[in-house]
């Protein structure tokens, strides 16, 4: 239970989260001061830092830019935007770019297919196996598809990962717009203000949807795109209650304050579904590792005594 109520931050007051944001501000100018203060790296540091990376790492990064090529022409471009799109809504991971993906994929089928074959025999020998060709076929197809499909697993764990980051930090960053939007700024400036001052995975999407909004798109649009890029349902609801508000013209401080109430409504339902979840996770660890341990201590004496006496 414990562990459940540390995952959900609890709501602030709107108090606390002005105090925040003037904290944030004077941070930023302290750290920009203390940036302007110091010198330029030199020269020998500069070439000291370009050696330091090791030889291992910059191979593998040349081996992956070669690959990354050689797929680039492979792809299809409906495939590479599918896979960069894919990669967008986990934030970019690592840096990669769409075509060294897909060649990680690739090159992870192939390895994998040969490190299972590899260990067939191996395997073999300690149970006492019969190799066959069709065996040996089946370690490779085995491990080709579990080397294919392990990038994609790892991908969607940190999209569901960073989609969760966003439906938590979204409430308060709703609350620290209505702020700004009250103090007299404009729904866009507000936006970017608030995603620079706090930096978060939801910040880093308002400033990109802001930065297509500066050259060109129109803001109704960029909003919608990122709720369809994002695909968290929350923060959907949000933009669509944004988009209608801008285009009827309503106050967008009262939507704000609205969907701030709801959303922080709705999280603390999840915190209670989360709860009530809680004993029926808990039965399997209980009957299968804790009671057996239990009724061992508590039955292995007495089953010991029985056995002495000869009963």
């Amino acid at each position: 239970m414990a562990e459940i109520g540390d995952n959900v931050t609890a709501p602030g007051t709107r108090n606390d989260l002005v105090a925040q944001f003037r904290g944030g501000k004077r941070g930023a100018r302290a750290s920009s001061a203390q940036g302007a203060g110091g010198g330029r790296p030199s020269a020998a540091q500069l070439r000291a830092n370009s050696r330091a990376g090791s030889f291992g790492r910059r191979a593998g990064g040349r081996l992956l830019e070669w690959g990354s090529g050689q797929t680039g022409r492979l792809l299809s471009n409906v495939q590479i935007d599918m896979i960069r799109a894919r990669l967008l809504r986990a934030g970019f991971p690592l840096g990669l770019k769409a075509t060294q993906f897909a060649f990680i994929k690739w090159a992870l089928m192939v390895s994998l297919s040969f490190v299972f074959a590899a260990v067939l025999p191996v395997m073999a020998g300690l149970f006492s196996w019969v190799l066959s060709p069709s065996m040996v076929l089946a370690s490779f197809a085995i491990g080709a598809i579990y080397g294919f499909k392990m990038p994609d697993v790892w991908l969607n764990i940190r999209t569901r990962r960073r989609q969760t980051e966003i439906q938590l930090a979204l409430p308060d960053m709703i609350d620290l717009i209505t702020v700004s939007v009250e103090a007299g700024l404009g729904l866009a400036a507000a936006i970017q203000r608030v995603s620079q001052r706090f930096p978060s995975a939801l910040a880093e999407e308002f400033i990109r949807t802001m930065g297509e909004v500066h050259l060109g798109r129109s803001q109704a649009e960029s909003l919608r795109e990122m709720g369809r890029r994002l695909e968290v349902p929350d923060l959907t609801t949000f933009l669509t209650a944004l988009v209608q508000a801008e285009t009827l013209g309503l106050p967008v401080a009262n939507v704000l304050r609205v969907q701030s109430e709801r959303l922080r409504e709705k999280r603390a339902q999840r915190a209670r579904e989360q709860a009530q979840k809680a004993p029926v996770k808990m039965i399997f660890p209980l009957v299968f590792c804790i009671f057996p341990a239990i009724f061992f201590v508590i039955l292995g004496p007495a089953a010991l005594k029985i056995m002495d006496s000869g009963l």
